[in-house]
């Protein structure tokens, strides 16, 4: 099919998508996702709606051979919601909404054989938009009043976005459509991931209750899969499962431009969740990440100070990572690893006096710089109970002074082996 610059493009998608040209179908829609066609905006839908008619039934349509004719009367209903719904989000207008939903929501007859691939690139497409119509609705705001009702926006189209995959899921189970199962559920944990719900992320990860659903999905829904189990592992403290997840994925990245972009993303939390494992970035790694390299260094060298001052540099990236809360679970880790420092210095000694420790916590957090046998006490009583310190606090009655008994090995458990949820 040979199509004319001035050419409506509606138009041209609908032969494309009456021919079974989903990938050239696609990349139309991208244009007109992204804003590059701005010429709709220009056009009367009642005489649009005539002309995608009129398209769908002509003489070339009836012409085409059996298996390649795919017309079908939603493709103009969906073409026609496509408009109306690119021309309130371009202009900014509340009612974006409403058009948001009745172009997502009347999918359902995409679900074959024939038209998923629209559906899968429909069903990516419904997060991206709900994001970029606040956007816009910021951008066009006049009044305080205006970003109030955008905000707003955010939490109706969330919600609006989840009835739509739920809905959406409950037909893919209904016709059995095995590959587009874990596409739904990554789509609806994408969405909480984004509104900071983590919890209810975790619903969604029903891969694990179907057998094979894993493997016989395709391979970039696997890995999507694989990111987001990864992140929920993460916020339950499950580092060593957090990790293989994540590995998994870094090394199944393609090595194109998306690819790396994805690599760079799960590097971010890859990197310190690897720490409880003992294993530090290397220097071509910290190059890229500067962010990690104050944080790696003083976690390694058990310095207290070092630690606060990455944490407090970095606190925005930390936030909008998610990652605040780990960076006090990685102070234990740093704790940990100044109080091994004093069992070596000790010459390894079964038996250390609490004042030794208390030396140490002086030297590496100069802001507290006389923390008392009280503060030791407890910082040491807390690694013990997590498993981190194999050794017993008593008093020595001779010299009336607080003193460790230690294991043969009493830095023997591996941090990623303690149970972090105690």
């Amino acid at each position: 099919m040979i199509a004319k610059k001035s050419e409506n493009i509606l138009l041209i998608i609908l032969r494309y998508f009456r021919e079974g040209k989903c990938l050239e179908a696609m990349s139309c829609l991208k244009r007109i996702f992204s804003g590059k066609e701005q010429s709709l905006l220009g056009l009367d839908l009642e005489y649009t709606l005539k002309q995608l008619k009129l398209e769908n039934d002509s003489e070339a349509c009836k012409k085409l051979i059996d298996y390649a004719r795919l017309s079908h009367p939603g493709w103009v209903d969906l073409l026609c919601s496509l408009l109306q719904y690119y021309v309130e989000r371009e202009r900014g207008n509340a009612n974006v909404i409403d058009h948001f939903e009745n172009l997502f929501k009347n999918t359902k007859w995409l679900l074959d054989e024939q038209r998923s691939q629209i559906y899968q690139f429909l069903c990516k497409q419904v997060v991206t938009e709900q994001y970029k119509i606040v956007q816009i609705m910021k951008r066009k705001a006049k009044d305080s009043e205006a970003v109030k009702r955008a905000s707003h926006a955010q939490e109706t189209l969330e919600s609006k976005s989840l009835q739509i995959f739920q809905e959406m899921g409950r037909e893919v189970n209904i016709k059995n459509m095995q590959k587009l199962k874990l596409l739904n559920a990554n789509q609806q944990m994408k969405i909480y991931f984004k509104g900071f719900k983590f919890d209810r992320a975790a619903d969604c990860d029903k891969v694990e209750k179907e057998q094979n659903l894993l493997l016989t999905s395709p391979k970039q829904d696997q890995i999507t899969y694989h990111y987001y189990k990864g992140r929920i592992l993460i916020f339950h403290s499950k580092f060593v499962d957090a990790s293989q997840h994540l590995t998994q994925v870094l090394q199944e990245c393609p090595r194109t431009q998306k690819g790396l972009s994805c690599a760079r993303q799960v590097l971010k939390y890859l990197i310190p969740i690897n720490m409880f494992m003992g294993r530090y970035p290397k220097k071509e790694l910290i190059e890229q990440f500067k962010e990690y390299d104050l944080l790696c260094t003083s976690v390694k060298q058990g310095n207290i100070a070092g630690l606060q001052e990455a944490i407090d540099k970095y606190r925005s990236i930390w936030i909008k990572r998610s990652l605040l809360i780990l960076m006090d679970q990685l102070k234990v880790l740093c704790y940990r690893n100044l109080c091994r420092k004093v069992w070596l210095i000790n010459q390894k000694l079964n038996k250390i006096y609490l004042n030794q420790f208390q030396k140490a916590f002086q030297i590496s957090h100069p802001q507290n710089s006389n923390p008392t046998i009280s503060e030791v006490c407890c910082i040491i009583a807390n690694l013990i109970y997590l498993q981190l310190i194999q050794g017993q606090i008593y008093l020595n009655n001779v010299k009336e002074v607080y003193a460790i008994t230690l294991s043969p090995d009493p830095f023997k458990n591996r941090p990623h082996e303690i149970n972090w949820q105690n």
